[in-house]
């Protein structure tokens, strides 16, 4: 690995042991919203020898989300649940959070009431998720293409978002629900550290999340976990399937 990469990858590192610490430290019991992704799939690597972890995932049966929950819990050797998903519970979750959902984007709402159904639905009271690295390793679909001044443009858009309006309505979210949720993606020193790694690394090419994944892997991560394909939580569910078969809501 060359010095640079090296000194980046330490970085980041450094960062996520820091921002990690408090859930390994925590004798409660704590619940990884386990996607079956590479983000949630380190967060359980770094958690698997902490007593009392639990993976949830949170998915339609059939769905690819269940699929690669099960196989990836399997392969840590933890504990598993399944958090079902159906019309009935998107139309009682539309209700009951309607408040935090009112005003976001299609896309924004789709992500927002996948997060609050698997948090809902998670057995333990304290949580933690993989939010932030889509964001800060530009994992969504519309970075494909972009130069490295848009990406980043775009990048600091999101991070914006994310942090202002979607992350707080989340953790309102779980407060309602009389449960924690934390995101070490997001931590200051984290965020700080991904942010350092030059942009040009972070475009995602022909992988999305490229370097992010090649630094999960340098932690341990098994690489058929870490390169696993993975839709984005609301497709990969079936939320996004399910809510548009519902009648769009009134403005």
């Amino acid at each position: 690995m060359p010095p640079d990469l090296r000194d980046l990858h330490a970085t980041l590192d450094a960062a996520f042991e820091e921002a990690i610490q408090p859930s390994i430290r925590s004798k409660e019991p704590i619940g990884v919203l386990f996607s079956g992704g590479v983000d949630s799939a380190l967060l359980a690597w770094e958690l698997r020898s902490r007593p009392g972890v639990l993976l949830s995932t949170m998915g339609r049966e059939g769905s690819p989300d269940l699929r690669a929950g099960e196989a990836g819990a399997a392969h840590f050797g933890l504990p598993w649940e399944r958090v079902a998903l159906d019309d009935a519970v998107i139309v009682r979750s539309l209700d009951r959070f309607s408040s935090e959902l009112r005003g976001l984007s299609s896309l924004s709402r789709a992500i927002l009431l996948s997060l609050a159904i698997a948090i809902e639905g998670a057995t333990p009271d304290r949580l933690v998720c993989g939010q932030g690295v889509d964001e800060l390793f530009l994992g969504y679909a519309h970075y494909r293409g972009l130069s490295e001044s848009e990406a980043a443009r775009r990048s600091r858009e999101d991070l914006t978002r994310l942090r202002e309006t979607d992350w707080p309505r989340t953790q309102r979210i779980a407060a309602s629900l009389e449960k924690e949720v934390v995101a070490p993606y997001l931590a200051p020193s984290f965020e700080s550290a991904a942010t350092r790694v030059p942009i040009a690394l972070r475009l995602p090419g022909d992988l999305p999340k490229r370097f992010f994944r090649e630094w999960a892997v340098a932690r341990g991560l098994p690489p058929e976990l870490a390169h696993r394909p993975k839709k984005s939580l609301q497709y990969g569910s079936g939320v996004d399937a399910l809510l548009r078969r519902l009648p769009r809501p009134r403005p």
